[in-house]
């Protein structure tokens, strides 16, 4: 069983490092603005000035961060996720499916605007369970260098509807608006962070969800409480984890339901107006309303997936010059 999850580790372990390399000598080509100079850090006081963003993306992992754009800046995401590269829910993988590179478990696109220099709202699109996403997210309290304000707090709120043709919704030949409901999930979550230093940033964030449709055993409210972190290895690199324990009897690990916390380690490479993440983790969604609650492997199994997140900054706040005649 070690030796198992030790060989699947190692394989992991290589197709990181070609990867690594790969986007290591990519940072070469791009000479564009610092990221932490587009998020909304420049708000100072007398005395009182504001810490530098704890995190560059409006994500971790799967976790939000606390972070938010400022006015007038649009954040296009494309984030995948490969199938576990051992055991999963859906079966083992070989090098048949060249240990899960050959499937994607979910595809998400993603675009994020400033309203104001505090409030965000974003659409989404997700290959898993066919979700549409709606979010919105507001900052609301922002960490200080004189600690007179120690952290930055934030709440995040998402509506997903489900395109998905499940027959699991028409079981009971509902009607259409009650079909149409069933359809629906929400989340939204407090999330509170801390730069603890120029090289360590925590977060914390309690989770509330709803779905509108679940199985006859289930609830169809769930509470989970996330944590996550940053550290700065390098000025353009940084490790990065989180993780998300479900409260409850129904997804308590071990139990005969077969559910498992969302785990995710990473690395983190910026290159000037672009973020690049490489992640593994073993939840199979990116969305809220779905990793939390669904997610059905584990990484002692090899139910850990590799993922990765593109990240672009497009800034419609610059003037235009006009051209001289």
């Amino acid at each position: 069983m070690v030796t198992k999850v030790v060989n699947l580790i190692m394989k992991a372990y290589k197709v990181f490092v070609l990867l690594l390399l790969c986007v290591s000598q990519s940072s070469l080509l791009f000479a564009q603005e610092d990221m932490l100079k587009l998020l909304n850090e420049q708000d100072t006081l007398t005395g009182k000035e504001f810490v530098n963003p704890a995190f560059k993306t409006s994500r971790i992992i799967n976790l939000q961060t606390a972070e938010v754009l400022k006015k007038k800046l649009l954040d296009v995401k494309i984030s995948h996720r490969f199938s576990a590269i051992g055991v999963s829910s859906n079966g083992t993988s070989s090098y048949h499916n060249l240990w899960g590179f050959d499937e994607s478990s979910d595809i998400r696109i993603s675009f994020d605007y400033g309203l104001t220099n505090n409030w965000n709202i974003g659409f989404a699109r997700s290959k898993y369970f066919e979700n549409w996403e709606l979010n919105s997210k507001y900052k609301f309290l922002s960490q200080r260098r004189d600690n007179s304000t120690p952290i930055t707090a934030s709440f995040f709120g998402v509506a997903t509807y489900s395109s998905k043709q499940n027959p699991v919704y028409t079981f009971d030949s509902p009607s259409v608006n009650q079909e149409l409901k069933r359809h629906f999930s929400f989340a939204c979550q407090l999330i509170l962070s801390r730069k603890m230093s120029d090289r360590l940033s925590i977060e914390v964030s309690p989770i509330y969800i709803h779905r509108n449709f679940v199985n006859q055993y289930d609830n169809n409210e769930a509470f989970a409480l996330g944590a996550g972190g940053r550290f700065r290895i390098t000025k353009r690199m940084s490790v990065i984890a989180d993780y998300v324990l479900n409260l409850g009897d129904y997804r308590k690990v071990g139990n005969a339901n077969g559910y498992f916390n969302p785990l995710g380690l990473g690395l983190e490479f910026e290159t000037g107006g672009h973020v690049f993440s490489l992640m593994f983790t073993n939840a199979p969604s990116i969305t809220e309303t779905v990793f939390i609650t669904d997610t059905r492997d584990t990484w002692t199994k090899g139910g850990m997936r590799f993922c990765f997140t593109i990240s672009r900054v497009f800034d419609f706040s610059k003037k235009k010059v006009k051209p001289e005649e």
